[in-house]
């Protein structure tokens, strides 16, 4: 199930959208109105709660999925491009993986080892990204004046669903709700000065640096989340292209890691960047930093496209 939060005009309230179809015949169920003409509450009534529902919520969404295809009204169907799509969920903690990618980790390795730091990949490397620089698909995202060298970054993302703590590597994924994606705009010249006091959070957390969405495709749909495919492009111009079969944590060992702190629902693990990025651009980054009035979309197959404005 493709499930994302919407707002309609008027409403101020978060409605359930699922996603059917692609392409140009792609449209998006209001799942909330279908829920509420089958005098069916609870599980639909937000995203927190079908998280929480789990596979009885799940259960009840496909179900009325179902329904509302075979005798719903008209009105709660739209296409996909008109609807004002929301962050995908109340996030509570995002943990943002680095060097994670194979191929990403050889790319920046040259820049680190000049500077005598070392790339360690004994243990997954992550940082915070907060939930208050997230923004949803086809939002408007301002450089910050700060940097010039603004770079994007594709991650697949993590959805956890429920409270773990410890949990091990097999059992891990059982705490996935879904999946979705983060473009982990990053303001480099910041997050270099901070790398260098071995810290990273500014240059990662201005407002609107954590484009996220545009929805969730629910973990039953994503039985082995290693074939994920991920591409990003700028002004339709091809920069990263990857597959999580690179990566150096899996997903099960990034959330049996991070669940050592303990994890809940509403918590975003990402896979960290493939290679691409702009700051590792030889011979000359510089053409490749984003500027006002590109467009990025950040691609993971399966899952759909997340699409950001720079200005």
């Amino acid at each position: 199930m493709k499930v994302g939060r919407f707002r309609k005009p008027g409403d101020a309230g978060e409605r359930l959208g699922v996603v059917l179809g692609e392409g140009a015949d792609c449209k998006v169920l209001d799942l909330s109105a279908a829920a509420r003409a089958r005098e069916l509450r609870g599980p639909l009534d937000s995203m927190d709660a079908l998280m929480d529902a789990g596979a009885a919520g799940l259960q009840a969404g496909y179900a009325t999925i179902e329904w509302a295809q075979r005798q719903g009204d008209a009105s709660w169907f739209q296409p996909e491009p008109e609807v004002a799509w929301m962050v995908p969920l109340n996030v509570r903690t995002c943990i943002a993986g680095g060097r994670n990618f194979g191929a990403h980790l050889q790319e920046s390795l040259a820049y680190w080892k000049e500077r005598g730091v070392q790339a360690h990949t004994e243990i997954p490397m992550g940082f915070v990204k907060l939930a208050s620089s997230m923004v949803a698909t086809r939002s408007v995202v301002r450089r910050p004046p700060e940097t010039h060298w603004f770079d994007y970054e594709i991650e697949a993302t993590a959805v956890i669903g429920r409270s773990v703590e410890r949990v091990s590597e097999k059992d891990a994924l059982s705490a996935v709700f879904g999946y979705t994606i983060l473009n982990d705009l990053s303001a480099r010249e910041l997050q270099r000065k901070e790398m260098q006091n071995q810290s990273i959070l500014l240059g990662k957390n201005f407002p609107g640096l954590g484009p996220l969405g545009p929805w969730i495709l629910t973990a039953d749909e994503v039985p082995d989340p290693s074939v994920l495919q991920l591409d990003l492009t700028v002004n339709g111009e091809l920069r990263q292209h990857a597959s999580c079969t690179d990566l150096i944590f899996t997903f099960p060992a990034m959330v049996a890691h991070w669940s050592r702190m303990g994890l809940a629902r509403g918590d975003l693990i990402t896979t960290g960047s493939p290679e691409g990025v702009a700051i590792s651009r030889k011979p000359d980054p510089e053409p490749f930093f984003l500027q006002p009035g590109d467009v990025v979309r950040a691609t993971v197959d399966r899952i759909g496209t997340l699409e950001t404005t720079i200005a």
